[in-house]
């Protein structure tokens, strides 16, 4: 199942994460891109991101993980356990380009996507369901959905924030 929460944290807390994220002082590394396949669509120069992993191996990797609080701590997840928290932020393209269909983590519990800002890039899952970039949106699935993201052209980043935990009923 596929649930989309739009307007998810209070405008304060919204804006107080948004302008940290866009700050100086996020660090933000450069990555490669996950996909793999025949349906990955892009080559490797297009193949790069920057990342920030927020969380793994049950541990916070970073001082930027209290800006996280609030989408943690909210009802709508009921995050019991997290495996992992990953910010990406893709560069404009530009043409749309598909990543390739992935799982983030190889267990079946929970994956959420928020958004941190609106483009026209989206999430894409195999069903072909479609989930826009909109600002202070989370999407909602089964972790044993594969899903891929795509880059944006209407914006000078595409950034989102991913998170993979248990959480109960």
């Amino acid at each position: 199942m596929i649930k989309v929460y739009d307007d998810f944290l209070p405008k304060n807390e919204f804006l107080y994460l948004e302008n940290y994220i866009f700050s100086e002082k996020f660090p933000w590394y450069y990555g490669s891109v996950l996909g793999e396949g025949p349906d990955r669509l892009c080559d490797e120069l297009d193949d790069m991101q920057f990342i920030n992993m927020m969380y793994l191996d049950f541990m916070p990797q970073g001082r930027e993980f209290h800006i996280l609080e609030p989408i943690i701590k909210s009802p709508k997840l009921r995050i019991t356990s997290l495996f992992r928290i990953k910010a990406n932020m893709n560069p404009r393209t530009q043409e749309i380009i598909k990543h390739g269909f992935h799982l983030d983590v190889p267990y079946n519990e929970t994956t959420a996507i928020y958004y941190v800002n609106s483009n026209d890039g989206y999430t894409e899952f195999e069903d072909g369901t479609k989930v826009e970039s909109v600002a202070n949106r989370l999407v909602k699935f089964n972790s044993n959905i594969r899903h891929t993201g795509t880059t944006c052209t209407d914006s000078k980043i595409r950034c989102l924030i991913n998170f993979n935990y248990t959480s109960s009923i």
